[in-house]
């Protein structure tokens, strides 16, 4: 096999070798992106993770202000995210607003007062049915867990309203914690 053999080669398969040298061109990039920029990023994210790890199992104190600082932080967000007793029916119309964006049927809602020792604090055991198609439903849940307010799901029943049709009912039991005027 000469040179000018090689040359005819190439030149029949033009197109065939172009798309190659593409390929090691790429690779190339990829190989020095994760040799050069990546792994080292890696490496020094794992040994800031090690080091953590470690200096918690050794019992290292971050320190009392700090640990206050962050329990003033979680407490503020705690507040935050209670809502307040008189934005009660505003929430349930959250509710209603939710399960008819993602196409469901809410029909009503049931709700009794929790006995709470917390001053201040109100909970609600709240209870309601959406029915819908599933995707719908999943929907729902899923916005449900994504909640900005502090609203805890106890409990969900997943059921088939028919036979026939593609609609499920979904049963829902929550918690929700409300400030009272005085707080």
């Amino acid at each position: 096999m000469n040179f000018e053999m090689l040359r005819e080669i190439i030149a029949a398969r033009r197109k065939s070798f172009g798309l190659i040298a593409l390929f090691l061109a790429l690779d190339l990039c990829l190989w020095l992106f994760l040799s050069l920029w990546q792994q080292p990023e890696l490496e020094k994210t794992q040994k800031e993770w090690f080091a953590k790890r470690d200096a918690a199992a050794r019992g290292v104190d971050r320190g009392v202000s700090a640990r206050y600082q962050d329990t003033e932080r979680d407490l503020d967000t705690f507040q935050k995210r209670i809502i307040d007793k008189k934005d009660f029916a505003g929430f349930l119309s959250e509710l209603f607003a939710t399960a008819r964006s993602n196409s469901l049927v809410l029909k009503g809602i049931t709700y009794r007062p929790v006995v709470t020792k917390e001053a201040g604090i109100i909970s609600y055991a709240i209870g309601f049915d959406v029915t819908g198609k599933y995707a719908g439903v999943k929907g729902f849940v899923s916005d449900l867990a994504r909640f900005p307010k502090l609203v805890t799901v106890d409990s969900i029943a997943l059921g088939n309203t028919s036979q026939t049709a593609e609609s499920v009912n979904l049963r829902v039991q929550m918690t929700v914690l409300l400030k009272t005027e005085g707080t």
